[in-house]
């Protein structure tokens, strides 16, 4: 079965020589993008006025409903830039939650320099996030995408996953990467901007 794009996207954040994820100041935020992404592909969101609007479209996925359920459920509108910052530690967490209960990955609570609480992640198929990695690979030097497949590569391409997309193949790639970011819809300019809020205010990233 195929994984949930919120999971391609955390499996894409692995750096499986280091064994650690990377973008851990902003993961978060781009896999909240991507949930946006796939309920508006879902046709479960649409777009009005730079802001996204529940279709009344239900989805099965419990961590897609969750997100379009906040959605809906808001007193008014919010920006999708909004909706991208809102509750990514929270999305963080329901994530690897569901790929270590599909036993993809494990994780283990330890403390750096015996002090500080942090959490060892562990992923027991490489060969998933090499796939992932090809599939990125081909669809930014191709000519036709797949909509998950475009979606993927605008968001590691958005969310400055390096290890998947390098700044020099961003930049060589930019006209392929725009046309791919349109393709996957108005959360990937809001990731844009979401990221470069937070680099600016020096939270790191």
């Amino acid at each position: 079965m195929e994984l949930p794009l919120t999971s391609q996207v955390y499996l894409l954040a692995y750096n499986t020589d280091k064994g650690k994820l990377t973008c851990g100041g902003y993961l978060g935020y781009i896999l909240r993008a991507a949930a946006l992404t796939e309920l508006h592909h879902l046709g479960a969101l649409s777009d009005a006025d730079g802001k996204p609007h529940a279709t009344g479209t239900k989805v099965t996925d419990p961590l897609l409903a969750e997100v379009l359920r906040e959605i809906a459920s808001a007193p008014k509108p919010k920006k999708w830039a909004w909706w991208v910052h809102h509750g990514q530690t929270p999305m963080f967490r329901a994530v690897q939650h569901r790929l270590v209960d599909d036993r993809i990955i494990t994780t283990e609570r330890y403390r750096v320099l015996g002090i500080f609480p942090a959490t060892r992640v562990k992923i027991h198929e490489h060969r998933k996030v090499s796939q992932l990695r090809s599939t990125v690979t081909r669809t930014l030097n191709g000519s036709n995408a797949d909509p998950r497949e475009a979606a993927l590569t605008a968001l590691a391409a958005s969310g400055q996953i390096r290890i998947a997309i390098s700044q020099a193949q961003t930049r060589q790639h930019a006209k392929r990467l725009e046309s791919l970011a349109i393709q996957a819809g108005p959360a990937l300019p809001a990731l844009r901007q979401v990221i470069r809020n937070h680099q600016e205010s020096g939270a790191g990233g």
